[in-house]
């Protein structure tokens, strides 16, 4: 169960034959019982405007290097992961900050318990007038066609630059995250909508969440960092214990957070070690 409150309701002279609902007095509380029903929120992530400088140049500089050991452009587009740096914090701990940010934190172990895992973290670059494979509509937990009665996981995008329908603000379906079947065309049209977010601000979804990237339109840069959060029953993208070489195993928060925790043990011996500790 997360914190968004749920209780036996008071007396109340506006409600008639209700006995059960949700209470949300603080800004978290709205922000969780939003993903829930609308399947989408804005958080905050308290950095500023030199922060996000830094974070920009950095992911531009990791994109440069993964299109180089990849041979060019063409082999990304190719696997349709053009205008995608793949999980920017083995290149940059600035990236592990942000993925492990205290806003981030709060609303994940609010929603999930007090367990997650960062599943996948990537670097999402919408060039100007060009069409980011993200412009499909999906599901981060892609190919799924269920839903459960509590949430498995969510993205967190955060906006480097500003969120508008002119540059390619993100899409989302109200709602889809609580049936199993991608909605009818009709429904498309008439409730799909552009979520505008300022510079600094993570757009939150549910992972079962319809959306898509829009197309940018102007002639500015539209880039962000998707994190996908879960509970740690979920595999992860890439071995993000691997990539970061070992750093911050021993860390009692971000250790289990990276996957260090969570990964296969090599043999029973080592599994049993672990638990007598």
């Amino acid at each position: 169960m997360s914190d968004l409150s749920i209780a036996l309701h008071a007396p109340n002279s506006s409600l008639h034959g209700v006995s059960l609902a949700n209470e949300a007095h603080t800004e978290l509380q709205q922000r969780l019982e939003e993903l829930r029903l609308r399947g989408f929120t804005l958080l905050p992530s308290g950095l500023q405007n030199e922060e996000l400088a830094l974070l920009r140049t950095s992911l531009e500089a990791i994109y440069t290097h993964q299109v180089q050991a990849m041979g060019g452009e063409q082999a990304l587009r190719r696997c349709h992961d053009l205008h995608t740096a793949r999980c920017p914090l083995a290149h940059d701990d600035a990236f592990v900050r942000l993925a492990s940010s205290a806003p981030l934190m709060e609303l994940a172990r609010a929603l999930l318990g007090p367990q997650v895992v960062l599943m996948q973290q990537n670097g999402l670059l919408n060039r100007p007038d060009t069409e980011h494979y993200q412009v499909h509509w999906h599901r981060d937990l892609a190919y799924q066609h269920w839903v459960s009665s509590e949430p498995l996981a969510f993205n967190a995008l955060l906006a480097l630059d500003e969120f508008t329908v002119e540059n390619g603000a993100t899409w989302v379906l109200p709602g889809s995250h609580l049936r199993p079947e991608f909605p009818s065309s009709t429904f498309i049209n008439r409730h799909a909508v552009p979520v505008e977010a300022k510079a600094g601000s993570f757009l939150v979804l549910d992972a079962m969440l319809y959306h898509r990237a829009g197309r940018n339109l102007s002639s500015g840069q539209r880039r962000a960092v998707n994190h996908l959060i879960g509970r740690p029953f979920m595999a992860q993208q890439m071995d993000l214990p691997h990539l970061l070489g070992g750093r911050f195993a021993q860390d009692p928060l971000l250790g289990p957070y990276l996957g260090y925790r969570w990964a296969p043990r090599k043999s029973v011996e080592q599994w049993r070690h672990e638990r007598m500790r």
